[in-house]
């Protein structure tokens, strides 16, 4: 058992994750004491690009989560390199409980919380704070990486993505491999979406492409079925595999292209300037129109091969 109050240290250790292998974050230096709020207690750790506050109970995975969220950070950069001269620090709340988390998200975001209380396991972001609850390490980590690269992109980049392709990659980092020295997130390897996609396939209940780049997690959220939720992040997640790894290579310059934009602050002029010059309705989404500009198809023109892409990682 560790406890150390208002002290600042270097820790490293391993730590057994319940469904998951070993996970060995790299040592990192961070502050920690103990914090109190709104009839939660627990502890503050302070790391070089976040602040989290947990109430988990278990104290060794507790002090794993700096060194996992600035590895994670680590793999937010490598993907997509942050503009300089935005450093908003990111906070995240762990909650040991769902009623803690619940109480913690009607307090603080209440017009949004009767859409975040339909969350059965994990999180949500809110710009730059984060907030999830830890039914099991293993989902914990996916959730704090997914939430954490939301976190990335609002507190780093002013443009909005996409939310096809904001969901999409954020999904990349639920998966993480642990074999090596540091935790590696490995997009390809999301068995969770994967089972999803599966059963989205078997059901006959997926969307089609169309839909997938005009809708958004939120909106999917308040509807009525959370097993469509469900499929709407198994094929945000496929689409981003099926652009950088399928279609035989296709589109992955494309898709690096569209990174490069995003990453050097060009992507929102490039948006405003052609549809300027194409005439484009106004009634276009942004995802419609990314896919035109940069893949140089509409979504009915790659749906075929998308759902191809989907059957082959679904095992079909």
């Amino acid at each position: 058992m560790l406890r150390v109050v208002g002290c600042r240290f270097v820790f490293l250790f391993t730590v057994s994750l319940a469904g998951c292998s070993i996970i060995t974050p790299p040592p990192v230096t961070f502050d920690t004491q103990d914090w109190a709020e709104g009839g939660f207690a627990g502890r503050h750790l302070s790391t070089q690009h976040f602040d989290i506050y947990s109430t988990l109970r278990d104290e060794n995975f507790e002090s794993a989560l700096p060194g996992f969220v600035e590895a994670a950070y680590g793999a937010y950069e490598k993907l997509l390199p942050a503009p300089t001269g935005r450093t908003e620090r990111m906070v995240l709340y762990v909650f040991g409980l769902r009623t803690e988390w619940q109480a913690f998200t009607e307090r603080r975001f209440p017009v949004r919380f009767p859409i975040y209380r339909r969350i059965r396991n994990g999180g949500y972001t809110e710009g730059n704070v984060s907030a999830l609850f830890c039914r099991d390490h293993g989902s914990a980590l996916a959730t704090i990486a997914h939430e954490g690269w939301h976190q990335y992109v609002s507190s780093r980049f002013t443009q909005v993505l996409p939310a096809w392709l904001n969901e999409g990659l954020a999904c990349g980092f639920e998966s993480v491999d642990s074999s090596g020295v540091r935790p590696r997130f490995d997009p390809n390897q999301n068995t969770f979406r994967i089972n999803s996609l599966r059963e989205g396939i078997q059901q006959d209940n997926l969307m089609s492409l169309a839909e997938i780049v005009e809708t958004d997690a939120g909106r999917m959220l308040a509807g009525k079925s959370l097993r469509n939720t469900d499929a709407y992040y198994a094929q945000v997640w496929a689409l981003i595999t099926f652009l950088r790894y399928g279609a035989s290579g296709h589109y992955r310059a494309d898709f690096d292209r569209l990174l490069e934009d995003i990453a050097d602050n060009t992507f929102g002029k490039r948006l405003s300037a052609d549809r300027l010059l194409s005439g484009e309705s106004a009634a276009t989404t942004l995802g419609e129109t990314v896919f035109r500009i940069y893949f140089r198809a509409t979504p009915n023109e790659m749906e075929a091969a998308y759902y191809d892409h989907m059957v082959r990682v679904a095992g079909y």
